[in-house]
């Protein structure tokens, strides 16, 4: 089975993914439904909501692609990155870094064929690389403040504790899914070129 049922039940391709097939309202109600943290965390923290808190950090020339930096995960689902690192570790150990970088090939590209679609039917380039660095640092404070602010103190410091992030100061504001895919649709019309006046359909 390579297609993925929606929440109105119209399928969508995973390997052939494209822009007639995006439905930013589905796709705000997926990431808003859609887990942090393999759903750790001691307050829930969803896609969706990471979306937001990285919104108010982003300038705003950068707001649109900062909003589809995670949308592929509506398809995808949402892999940890310890997750990705234990299994490049798990390939490497058992079948040679050969095969380990070829499995690491084949998840990037899922993520960016989905990337491709959802960005051509928000009306947008795909980011540049000074773009992408940017919104890495973005995602990392994101990281950071969700760390502080809604995940239990672990004994075992996390990657980001020696890389002097800085989490936000203010605690963000928890929202429940059906308002934060609200709050997320919303942030697609007002800052996606093509949806601007549209109810959040992508026009074939």
């Amino acid at each position: 089975m390579t297609w993925l049922p929606t929440r109105s039940g119209v399928p969508i391709s995973l390997v052939e993914p494209t822009a007639a097939e995006v439905d930013f309202a589905e796709l705000a109600w997926s990431l808003a439904n859609l887990n942090r943290f393999a759903g750790h965390p001691q307050t829930t923290v969803s896609v969706g909501l990471h979306t937001l808190i990285g919104l108010n950090i982003a300038p705003p020339p950068l707001k649109a692609h900062w909003l589809l930096h995670d949308a592929h995960e509506s398809r995808t689902g949402d892999v940890t990155s310890p997750a990705k690192d234990s299994l490049d570790h798990l390939a490497r150990l058992r079948f040679g870094p050969e095969v380990a970088e070829q499995i690491r090939t084949v998840r990037q590209q899922f993520e960016q064929i989905h990337d491709v679609a959802i960005h051509a039917a928000a009306g947008l380039d795909m980011p540049t690389a000074a773009q992408r660095e940017t919104i890495k640092q973005i995602d990392l404070i994101a990281l950071a403040t969700e760390k502080r602010w809604f995940c239990a103190p672990c004994p075992r410091p996390w990657f980001i504790d020696g890389a002097g992030i800085q989490s936000l100061a203010t605690k963000p504001k928890w929202m429940p899914p059906d308002r934060v895919a609200d709050a997320l649709l919303q942030a697609f019309l007002r800052h996606l070129p093509a949806l601007k006046g549209k109810s959040g359909r992508a026009v074939a």
